[in-house]
């Protein structure tokens, strides 16, 4: 699997109709603003963080990868 982007973290966000507040919730972190520079792509959560996030964004990691392959068809086009 390839690392997690910032646009990634973006994406499932928005499409779990998540804050960024919401989103550092879930990872446990103490600030959005933490949260806020992984989607900027400076740092990244940990990996329970990040599956933290996956499953706050109700998804499984299967769903993840089909959503991040949908996603890298629509950016070819």
């Amino acid at each position: 699997m390839e690392m997690i982007r910032g646009s990634d973290l973006r994406a499932m966000r928005r499409v779990a109709g998540l804050t960024t507040q919401q989103m550092a919730n879930i990872a446990g972190v103490k600030t959005r603003k933490t949260y806020e520079n992984w989607e900027k792509n400076v740092g990244t959560p940990n990996v329970n963080q990040f599956f933290a996030l996956v499953e706050g964004c109700g998804m499984t990691l299967n769903e993840l990868n089909d959503f991040r392959k949908f996603l890298k068809t629509r950016q070819r086009k």
